[in-house]
């Protein structure tokens, strides 16, 4: 599972269920959990979302092959979002989701049962010990949450890639001028998962699209003449965004990263809504920043990701994901 622990360092390791759409992204993100101390695996869903749910969930089973993982149980989830029509961005995301990066068809198995059912029973087996990192569409944990709305109250709460806060000069949007994708893609789900009181962290565009925290090109570089197997696979996970942009933006491993070592991120706390019916701010996260209204107390929903100690997430994404 998890990087072995050194008898010289003693690490409180923190138990998650990684929720995720994978994407390229996703994948980065995956590597850095299963190669940081401080995170226990205990699971991982698959939703629609960057790709279609069946690829997704293969994809998943095949970033664990490629870890070495076998022990991590992988249950299919929603396949498409809680009132709308699913849509995917593979034009992105290359054909399978994994950008030009080509690994063997898994030998593990999907779990028997559902994202929400085994949502359900780790919340149930851990309580408070269980952290739940959305990195995709929220449908799964939504899902979760109308199936069992107790779970609220058991789970220690959820760090979630997800949202743009317009809290950052970096603050827009991606799937329209003011919504991020995951949001955008089920603003049902975002709405049902924002407003339920599980305590929340969102690392939003506000800082993964800030170009001090992004994969840049003369790093790409660096990691592709490396020649090791985990650098071929970023490379090849990656070149298409360098080529097209001069760069990746580390949505999915930011978000990671600051569940591993909170120290990573600045937060502000604010009540945060989501915009469900507009027709060109659908999936906005809308936050309410008036200062003589400025909301305070259990109404305060979200901590919201303002900044990021570049410096440090960049070496640990060297370390972690590229080093291993």
């Amino acid at each position: 599972m998890s990087k072995p622990l050194t008898q010289s360092k003693v690490v409180i390791m923190k138990s998650v269920i990684i929720d995720t759409d994978p994407g390229v992204d996703d994948a980065l993100a995956l590597m850095l959990a299963f190669n940081s101390p401080e995170l226990e695996v205990e699971a991982i869903t698959s939703v629609a979302g960057n790709v279609g749910l069946e690829l997704a969930t293969e994809n998943a089973l095949k970033m664990l092959e490629f870890l070495g993982v076998s022990n991590i149980s992988v249950a299919a989830g929603a396949s498409k979002p809680l009132m709308r029509r699913a849509s995917d961005i593979s034009e992105f995301h290359g054909r399978t989701g994994l950008g030009g990066a080509v690994l063997p068809e898994p030998r593990l198995v999907r779990d028997p049962r559902t994202a929400v059912e085994l949502i359900i029973e780790e919340a149930d087996r851990l309580g408070e010990e269980l952290t739940i990192v959305p990195i995709g569409p929220l449908t799964n944990i939504a899902s979760a949450i109308l199936a069992r709305p107790g779970i609220v109250n058991q789970i220690e709460g959820m760090v979630v890639m997800g949202g743009a806060f317009n809290l950052t000069p970096y603050g827009h949007g991606n799937a329209n001028a003011v919504a991020e994708f995951n949001v955008w893609h089920d603003p049902e789900a975002a709405k049902i998962v924002f407003k339920s009181g599980i305590p929340i962290k969102a690392i939003g565009l506000d800082v993964t699209t800030d170009p001090a925290n992004r994969l840049s090109r003369e790093m790409f570089e660096e990691i592709e003449g490396l020649g090791t197997r985990r650098s071929r696979l970023i490379a090849d996970l990656c070149r298409g965004f360098v080529r097209r942009s001069g760069g990746f933006s580390l949505h999915d491993p930011l978000t990671v990263a600051v569940v591993a070592d909170p120290s990573l991120a600045e937060t502000e706390r604010f009540k945060v809504d989501v915009e469900t019916v507009g027709e060109l701010t659908r999936g906005m996260t809308v936050v309410e920043r008036r200062h003589r209204l400025r909301v305070t107390g259990p109404e305060a929903n979200v901590d919201v990701c303002t900044s990021v100690d570049s410096r440090r997430f960049l070496e640990m994404f060297k370390d972690r994901v590229v080093r291993g």
